[in-house]
């Protein structure tokens, strides 16, 4: 019988491609419970992991730093969602992105090289890993590089806004602006010029 985290991610990977029985909970079988404090760290920058993980509570950050040590956040992860270093897994490096907590987070992990081993039994794994990585980390990646380009501070906040529905009001504002390429001062701005309309 599995406990009520183990249901929340049957019922996520299979609201992403449905998944028999049995092989969704092999597929559960592979994650272990655990837990972060707010600022400590899924992943560090410059270390090897090839863990994923379903996050059940809480925000996780990514972000890297320049020379000077400026940090910029590239992605947030928020509940029910898969979060992990995909590119250093697939080439078996070390990550060049942290991954911290941002609230305290309870989440599901496992290693993505045991999730690649199911592949050749179950199929249907392998369909739902390509998904996920299709649609959240090369499709979302690809839009985020365009907005930057193509898109002015506003719109990019209002893009924001709809990704990551309710965010905005669980993470200090510094955060929000790393990630658009703004500074704070100029997310202010947007803020209050959007409330007027």
């Amino acid at each position: 019988m599995l406990d009520k985290d183990y249901k929340i991610l049957i019922d996520a990977i299979n609201s992403i491609y449905q998944q028999p029985e049995e092989t969704a909970e092999h597929f559960c079988s592979l994650f272990k419970l655990e837990e972060l404090k707010k600022g400590e760290y899924f992943v560090e920058e410059g270390v090897f992991t090839s863990k994923v993980a379903f996050i059940l509570k809480g925000i996780m950050r990514t972000f890297f730093r320049n020379e000077d040590g400026i940090e910029y956040n590239k992605t947030f992860f928020m509940e029910y969602s898969f979060a992990s270093p995909i590119a250093a897994i697939l080439q078996r490096s070390e990550s060049h992105l942290s991954f911290q907590a941002l609230e305290d987070c309870k989440f599901l992990t496992a290693d993505f090289y045991g999730i690649e081993s199911m592949y050749e039994k179950h199929r249907s794994i392998e369909s739902l890993v390509r998904i996920i990585l299709q649609n959240d980390w090369v499709i979302k990646k690809e839009q985020r590089e365009i907005r930057l380009v193509l898109n002015n501070a506003e719109e990019r906040y209002q893009y924001f806004k709809k990704e990551y529905p309710g965010l905005e009001n669980r993470i200090p504002q510094y955060h929000i602006a790393s990630h658009l390429g703004i500074t704070p001062i100029q997310l202010s701005r947007i803020r209050a010029k959007m409330a007027k309309k």
